[in-house]
């Protein structure tokens, strides 16, 4: 069977988004519910942006990401993980690749490692027109952890020592 193609597109009020769930793991009814009623307002809004991998075959959503800006304070263990020396300000700014979601017959596929490499593109797309140092993602739980670590993208751990703080940082 031919492997399914997708198109990356900005979420649109067209887009059927009520078809859309990733399964029943945790967390998975807060990714679909964000989908469903606040990622066409946060957009709106200028808070994220949100893209949705469409499948070729039937335009359905067959998963998502949102970027939004963030800036993090300064610190000995940011400035490490980004390899900057001091800098002249109290905080640095990236994207928060925020809210990751493949639909449940589409997990298994790879999408999530596509999205997720989208996501970092468009990040570096974001650097070139306006700056941005990282990109980060706050895992939810430790297995959301390793499925980020095991994707080989790069994205160490702000604070490696810590068993509660999961965010990841990719220095772009």
């Amino acid at each position: 069977m031919k492997s399914p193609r997708f198109s990356l597109v900005q979420l649109a009020p067209t887009h059927d988004l009520e078809r859309f769930a990733c399964g029943k793991h945790p967390g998975a009814a807060e990714i679909d519910e964000y989908l469903k009623t606040s990622a066409l307002a946060e957009q709106s809004a200028g808070l994220s942006q949100v893209w949705v991998a469409l499948d070729s075959h039937d335009a359905a959503v067959a998963g998502y990401f949102t970027l939004s800006p963030l800036s993090v304070p300064i610190s000995p263990e940011v400035l490490a993980q980004l390899g900057m020396g001091t800098v002249p300000y109290r905080a640095v700014g990236g994207y928060l690749l925020g809210r990751l979601g493949v639909a449940v017959h589409r997990q298994g596929e790879g999408l999530g490692g596509v999205l997720v490499a989208a996501a970092i593109r468009t990040a570096r797309q974001a650097q070139r027109d306006v700056g941005g140092a990282f990109v980060a993602v706050d895992p939810k739980n430790d297995r959301l952890l390793k499925w980020y670590e095991a994707l080989d993208f790069g994205f160490p751990r702000l604070d490696p020592r810590s068993s509660t703080r999961r965010r990841l940082i990719l220095k772009l």
